[in-house]
């Protein structure tokens, strides 16, 4: 068994939270039993996952998407109804945002470039600018997004029949697309907003939204390893699939 202070203590460390400004507290988030064997993982905290997690005796969970916001907050409706039973079976709730995006050996974008086997240049932004030796066909680019993403339905605006240069920003962001201008031919991240299709078609570059959370498993899943080698602890990915 594990304690949970020094799990997150590790992993704090780790990710060097204090680097972050986030949208929620980074670590843990609520408070349960101090002794862990069993932790299940995934990628949002919600009721569906919580349930599943109770259904394995988990005792932590471990997610990429906690309880948003840092001040105060009124736990009512779904949210008393999502953290009632957590409090109830006494389990710690842990999660890591910003900095398991953007972690340069654990986070989902440079788990994204090993698995497309691009060389990473540059970080930008939580994510990463990446590029081949020698350029790849679209068509075998799309295979091996399709791939590694397990979903054929990926929403793609080609504008280029070639992949040299990726950006890679897991999740939502369709944000970074204007700042990318003239540096890549091809951006991968996990959302899009209305104007992004015709943006990147003027800016003749191959937008490819793989989904928010498809495009966030790598992080935890590759968390999972590192605390099943360093804590001897059981992780279980807990697949609550999400198709936006």
């Amino acid at each position: 068994m594990a304690n949970i202070f020094d799990i997150e203590n590790y992993l704090n460390n780790l990710l060097e939270i204090d680097k972050f400004n986030d949208f929620c507290f980074n670590g843990i988030q609520i408070e349960g039993k101090y002794e862990v064997n069993k932790v299940a993982i995934g990628v949002s905290f919600n009721k569906e996952f919580l349930d599943e997690a109770l259904k394995i005796n988990a005792d932590m969970l471990l997610v990429h998407h906690g309880i948003f916001g840092k001040g105060f907050f009124k736990i009512r409706g779904y949210l008393k109804n999502r953290i009632s039973p957590l409090i109830k079976n006494n389990l710690t709730l842990m999660g890591y945002h910003l900095p398991l995006d953007a972690h340069p050996e654990y986070g989902n974008n440079v788990q994204i470039a090993k698995k497309l086997d691009l060389k990473i240049l540059e970080p930008i932004d939580v994510g990463f600018i990446c590029e081949y030796d020698s350029a790849v066909e679209f068509d075998v680019f799309e295979k091996k997004l399709k791939n590694i993403f397990e979903r054929d339905d990926l929403l793609i605006y080609k504008t280029k029949n070639y992949v040299k240069k990726v950006a890679i920003i897991s999740g939502g962001g369709s944000y970074a697309l204007e700042s990318l201008e003239g540096k890549v031919d091809t951006y991968i991240t996990g959302e899009v907003k209305e104007h992004i299709r015709n943006i990147s078609k003027e800016m003749g570059i191959n937008y490819i939204n793989a989904g928010h959370y498809s495009t966030e498993t790598f992080g935890v899943k590759s968390i999972a390893k590192l605390l099943e080698k360093e804590f001897n602890l059981e992780c279980i990915f807990i697949d609550i699939y999400n198709e936006i």
